[in-house]
């Protein structure tokens, strides 16, 4: 196989609806009553639960988009310092929502798989299938519908 090499820059996500002041209104009722309801009952548990989904409903750090390295070679892929080798992984497939396209990577053992934006400004969406034909098979159907929807409310 020759070796090769696709590479770009592209955000974790470009929109978020936690920056919406609708979001941060609803949120902060159901949070406040529910903060009110722990205090009023007692539960000590609850109240701790509402402070941390204060934390991450707010804190800005946990919606701040990032910029991410992706590069894809021949013998694995680079996510910013993180090497994955393909032999970590079964297959992939690209999905899209209204906006981006995605890579999900299959992994072959039990766990969460990886899934990657592509900036379709740097690479192409075909380039990108033609180049991880070369050494992972493509799979229709393989991404679990948690990624969908995430990807679908975190473009």
């Amino acid at each position: 196989m020759p070796p090769f090499e696709l590479r770009w820059k592209t955000y974790n996500h470009i929109d978020h609806p936690y920056g919406d002041l609708i979001w941060h209104l609803f949120w902060g009722f159901i949070m406040g009553i529910a903060f009110v309801y722990a205090v009023v009952n007692y539960d000590f548990w609850f109240l701790v639960i509402c402070v941390i989904g204060l934390i991450f409903f707010f804190h800005p750090g946990f919606y701040k988009p990032q910029l991410m390295e992706i590069k894809i070679t021949n013998e694995g892929l680079y996510v910013d310092k993180n090497f994955y080798p393909w032999d970590r992984f079964a297959g992939f497939e690209i999905f899209e929502n209204e906006l981006r396209s995605f890579i999900f990577f299959i992994p072959k053992k039990l766990s969460f798989g990886l899934h990657v934006p592509i900036e379709e400004f740097f690479v192409s969406k075909e380039e990108v299938r033609e180049k991880l034909r070369m050494v992972l098979e493509e799979v229709d159907g393989s991404v679990p519908l948690v990624f969908k929807i995430y990807r679908a409310f975190f473009l």
